[in-house]
């Protein structure tokens, strides 16, 4: 008897990449690292008075609070990069923002 994982294709950019998709653990860990993300992004946002979306960019925000969003999304891309079937794939992952993260993630659940 042989057990097969779960895998799905996903088209980026006209290419096709393989991935396995999430089991629930999984899913558990990557809902809980975007909850923290846009939790630390929505507080923030909220102390500075600026926008959400201007978070990364904005002189407002101390540098430790921008390093600590730029770690919760290093950790997410290596949890993404670790579904990928062929891990030389990863790399496309560094031209992901947000938002085609939060896609992605989507996807493989």
């Amino acid at each position: 008897m042989a057990i097969e994982l779960n895998k799905v294709g996903i088209e980026i950019d006209g290419k096709v990449y393989q991935f396995y998709k999430m089991n629930f653990g999984f899913q558990r860990k990557m809902i809980e690292l975007q909850s923290n993300m846009n939790k630390l992004i929505n507080e923030t946002a909220k102390k500075y008075e600026i926008e959400a979306s201007e978070v990364s960019l904005s002189d407002k925000v101390p540098k430790e609070i921008k390093l600590e969003l730029s770690m919760i999304g290093l950790d997410i891309q290596q949890a993404v990069a670790n579904l990928l079937v062929n891990k030389d794939d990863a790399q496309i992952l560094d031209y992901f923002d947000s938002d085609s993260s939060a896609k992605l993630i989507e996807a493989l659940m």
